[in-house]
């Protein structure tokens, strides 16, 4: 794109379509970085992360706890890899849960189909991108697929913990009670 815009609008082109592409990555990023820190502070409102961590500033009203989790998360996540790693595992997990979701869509109209919906999504959109989920998703096992087994392994993580800890129906909460006895057990046994 560079070398089109050079060739077309000179030096001036460049320049101009450089600090575009900055100023649209700017905007980009601070919406997001403000956008997701809203998550954290909704988790902590809805009692599935420590209470904390929906505290707001009093002055400008933003979730600077949650800026400041998001920011440790991130590092978290970013200390043990380099880029390329870090887009497979991201690519990895959101095309997956995206994935779901698309999967979801015919799987309600089909279970649900009296429940009042805002819009219908028309169904050949959704196996397109159930498609494209699974390619997007697939395809990093073939390149590395020791670290895409990982990360999956970690989203897994968050289902017994869901079904343990977080569900208002209790499904599994005497089967997460015998696993954390069972690791108590094991760990004062062990140290």
């Amino acid at each position: 794109a560079v070398v089109s815009t050079q060739s077309t609008g000179g030096r001036v082109g460049e320049v101009f379509f450089g600090l575009s592409v900055a100023i649209s990555t700017f905007g980009a990023l601070s919406s997001s970085l403000m956008g997701s820190s809203r998550l954290p502070f909704i988790a902590a409102q809805e009692h599935f992360f420590p209470r904390f961590i929906g505290l707001i500033q009093n002055k400008n009203k933003t979730p600077i706890v949650g800026l400041f989790t998001m920011g440790l998360l991130a590092t978290f996540w970013v200390w043990p890899t380099d880029l390329s790693g870090l887009i497979k595992s991201v690519g990895v997990l959101s095309w997956t849960w995206w994935g779901l979701c698309f999967a979801a869509v015919p799987g309600l109209r089909l279970t649900m189909p009296d429940y009042p919906r805002t819009f219908r999504v028309f169904l050949p959109v959704t196996f397109f991108a159930c498609l494209g989920s699974l390619y997007l998703m697939i395809g990093p096992f073939f390149d590395d697929p020791v670290p895409c087994f990982i990360w999956l392994g970690i989203g897994a993580l968050g289902i017994p913990i869901y079904y343990g800890f977080v569900d208002e129906q209790n499904k599994c909460k005497g089967w997460m009670n015998w696993l954390l006895k069972k690791l108590s057990l094991w760990l004062r046994a062990s140290l």
